[in-house]
């Protein structure tokens, strides 16, 4: 079997949390693709996610499926938090030099502008395009590049999609949770949206900020994508209903540098942890 799809999926899957099925072809152009689609969901009723490898550049389409409607209707009343995970994703990959195409209903819209955004969605259309190292050719490093797009586009529609916190298999009819939403199960806790933790890594990456662990490099495949989500502004100091920018409020940490940010209240900045960091580097190195 051929190993890249499975890491494709899996990619998306450590990242996002969207399990989906894959498949791979190539085209009448010699084109390398990738299809992902969520598991355990008609593919008529729910959508796909293709990724293109061409000539230096990857593009990558959302794909309704033929009676997604319902589907396409709820993305469209997605409420703030997804709509602000959406935007703030779609801005990274532009600030990378992505190009980006945006339409509901047939017409363009800006991503950046949520508040200008049809009311209504029968139609929608969502694509991406960078341009890659040359030599595109299914593996080696543009297919990592084109891994590391997907994942970073599939966290954009994942904002859209109207999932449950404790319930990844749900699509339409599901709804997320507002950040700082309290919920009384044995005891109260401060939901937080899985939606935001999928943004926070598309725009920052699965390292962490703080001492530059990526686990799957030090671990391996089965801890690629592991890293903690951490709130610059304590979670239980949130308003119900806060909206949070993913590249503004939220930085990926591993769990010891995660700690060490709580040791104090309000937290340690990433740049004071950095600090202590090279603090203990500098009495090691003596």
């Amino acid at each position: 079997m051929d190993p890249q799809p499975q890491h494709l999926a899996l990619h998306v899957l450590s990242e996002t949390g969207l399990a989906c099925d894959v498949s791979h072809g190539v085209d009448e152009r010699a084109n390398h693709w990738y299809t992902l689609r969520p598991s355990g969901h008609p593919a008529d009723h729910a959508f796909a996610i293709r990724t293109t490898l061409r000539w230096r550049s990857v593009v990558i389409d959302f794909e309704p499926g033929r009676f997604a409607g319902e589907l396409v209707s709820a993305m469209g009343a997605a409420d703030n938090i997804g709509r602000s995970a959406f935007r703030a994703i779609l801005g990274e990959c532009s600030s990378r030099g992505a190009t980006l195409h945006f339409q509901v209903n047939g017409s363009p819209v800006d991503p950046a502008n949520g508040m200008d955004w049809p009311a209504h969605w029968k139609q929608v259309s969502i694509s991406l395009r960078s341009r890659l190292e040359p030599g595109v050719d299914g593996t080696g490093p543009d297919f990592d590049a084109a891994v590391a797009w997907t994942g970073r586009f599939a966290a954009a529609i994942l904002a859209l999609l109207p999932v449950q916190d404790d319930d990844d298999g749900d699509l339409p009819g599901a709804s997320g949770y507002e950040e700082g939403g309290a919920s009384i199960q044995r005891v109260t806790r401060y939901e937080r949206d899985r939606r935001n933790r999928a943004a926070a890594i598309a725009i920052w990456g699965s390292h962490c900020q703080a001492c530059g662990l990526d686990f799957g490099v030090r671990y391996g495949e089965a801890a690629a994508g592991f890293i903690e989500v951490h709130h610059i502004t304590p979670v239980s100091a949130l308003n119900p209903g806060t909206v949070v920018d993913p590249a503004r409020d939220l930085v990926p940490l591993c769990p010891n540098c995660h700690a060490v940010a709580h040791r104090r209240d309000p937290p340690f900045s990433v740049v004071e942890i950095q600090t202590m960091l090279q603090r203990d580097s500098m009495i090691t190195d003596n």
